[in-house]
């Protein structure tokens, strides 16, 4: 199916092209891997490096090409600011905790397996926020442990 500007109001609205899919989760979730798995263009922070150049380049793609994946562990402040004029999905890949160590520990990338106990920490507190978050979150589950919420 074809998207049209019918299928975005907001994105009309403004003269844009089309949506802005933010996918939040847990460090090692696999928000990229889903994101890459969609086929679109990605805006993926690991790759920019900052979280102002990764907006940047979100909302340019999006201008450009129509529909961006924004990957982000949860949206920040200024991320929300950024596309708060946007048609936005956003979507909670949902796996487990000991996935995502499982992950984080395959995946063995410095910044996360330097300090593991800061990494996980992190994770709780990343989840704490989506648990208490009035962002309207699409979820899509990853629970390859057994474990549910």
């Amino acid at each position: 199916m074809v998207k049209t500007l019918e299928k975005f109001p907001r994105a009309r609205e403004r003269g844009g092209v089309g949506i802005i899919i933010c996918v939040c989760g847990m460090i090692g979730s696999g928000k990229t891997e889903y994101a890459k798995s969609q086929g679109a263009v990605i805006s993926d922070f690991d790759a920019i490096g900052s979280k102002e150049e990764q907006i940047k380049y979100t909302l340019n793609a999006e201008k450009k090409l129509g529909k961006v994946y924004h990957t982000t562990c949860f949206p920040t402040l200024r991320e929300q600011k950024a596309f708060e004029k946007m048609e936005v999905r956003y979507i909670w890949i949902n796996t487990g905790f000991a996935q995502c160590r499982e992950n984080i520990l395959k995946r063995n990338r410095l910044r996360d397996v330097k300090n593991i106990k800061e990494t996980l920490a992190k994770n709780k507190e990343i989840y704490e926020k989506y648990r208490c978050s009035r962002i309207p979150f699409e979820v899509v589950n990853v629970f390859e442990k057994g474990e549910k919420w």
